[in-house]
């Protein structure tokens, strides 16, 4: 297609079970899919904040990931 940039595929789901992101039966036809998911890790790799829905639709507001990270900004 004459992508410029790596393009990544998780054709069986193995990334999105690490995560533990796995949305089973929610996709076109009830395939699995990944959950709606958002992720903060700081600079040394450790997850401070996770947001994780049931509803594709939902994410997180821009507000509330800020609000996140300055917490755990605060209390690391």
């Amino acid at each position: 297609m004459g992508f410029t940039f790596p393009l990544l595929s998780d054709t069986n789901a193995d990334v999105i079970r690490l995560y533990d992101v796995l949305h089973r039966g929610a996709g076109p036809r009830g395939k699995d899919i990944a959950r709606p998911a958002e992720f903060y890790v700081d600079a040394s790799g450790i997850v401070r904040w996770v947001n994780l829905t049931e509803n594709i639709a939902v994410r997180a507001r821009p507000e509330q990931a800020l609000s996140a990270i300055d917490a755990a900004s605060r209390n690391p």
